[in-house]
């Protein structure tokens, strides 16, 4: 019996193909306007930077498919779907938001020219930083908290919180739908996605989209073959970390070897032994021996 093809958004190609492409570009503003405090007038007419799918992006170890976009006051955004959180995903969000602030000025060009960059980071698991469900962060004075500029703009989306919190709490009808986009991108589960379709004829269109994916050969070989790197790059991260354990254990007894033959060699030097025995028993050279 063949094995049912389950996809969830956390895959970042499955990410990309929904709300990534220019057909599905209504999905994506209808994403944007719950995460975002940017009129719907602004976010309407968006603008994709990359649409396509490069094939070395989807196995290669530094492949990144993010979501790029420019909204109609030039304001750009990316969008990142990280599976588990890190130690270095904040320098990382901030190194790219910097490097996504700067490549578009010009030599010569004042810094006015420089455009607003947001980025979204959707995590899936581990996110440690508070126990929002969506964060944001800015550059504010700390005593005040007066924002000294809205240009740095970076938010934070935890997966894992959807799966605590019950939407009925949330009263907020932009704080709901924002539930529900999450739900539909966390859960595995096509009956979940379709039961969230029902109260959203967007969400009902990106459903739709999925579903072709899962009988479409294809794109079942580009997701899968994306998952099996997310699964390799984990294993690389455990086996490094591992590998770096016993390295350190080593180190620490051949440290400990050495030292232990140190003390012997200068005992044997205070009882004023030949040189060259002391070499012979302690295993260290006439130097190492002369400088105890």
């Amino acid at each position: 019996m063949e094995k049912i093809f389950k996809i969830t958004l956390r895959n970042d190609y499955a990410f990309k193909r929904i709300f990534g492409t220019e057909e599905n570009k209504d999905v994506l503003q209808d994403l944007l306007e719950c995460i975002l405090d940017i009129p719907t007038e602004n976010i309407a007419g968006l603008e994709l930077m990359d649409k396509e799918f490069h094939k070395d992006s989807i196995s290669d170890k530094s492949g990144v498919l993010d979501v790029k976009l420019r909204l109609k006051n030039n304001t750009i955004i990316d969008i990142e779907i990280q599976n588990r959180w890190n130690s270095e995903f904040v320098r990382r969000t901030i190194f790219y938001w910097a490097k996504m602030y700067t490549e578009n000025l010009k030599t010569g060009e004042v810094y006015t020219k420089l455009l607003k960059c947001i980025t979204i980071n959707i995590v899936g698991e581990g996110f440690d930083l508070n126990n929002l469900i969506h964060s944001e962060y800015n550059v504010v004075e700390k005593h005040l908290n007066d924002k000294l500029s809205d240009e740095l703009e970076i938010h934070f989306l935890n997966l894992a919180k959807v799966k605590e919190q019950d939407k009925n709490i949330e009263q907020d009808e932009k704080k709901k739908k924002l539930y529900n986009w999450l739900k539909f991108i966390e859960t595995d589960d096509s009956e979940v996605r379709k039961m969230l379709a029902q109260e959203s004829p967007v969400m009902a269109k990106a459903n739709k989209t999925i579903e072709v994916m899962m009988q479409d050969p294809k794109e079942k070989w580009l997701y899968e073959n994306r998952m099996k790197y997310e699964h390799d790059k984990a294993s690389w991260k455990y086996v490094g970390y591992q590998e770096g354990i016993e390295a350190g254990i080593q180190q620490g007894l051949d440290k400990g070897a050495y030292e232990a033959k140190l003390e012997t060699a200068k005992l044997m030097k205070l009882k004023n032994l030949d040189l060259s025995l002391i070499k012979e028993i302690s295993g260290l050279s006439i130097e190492e021996i002369e400088k105890l």
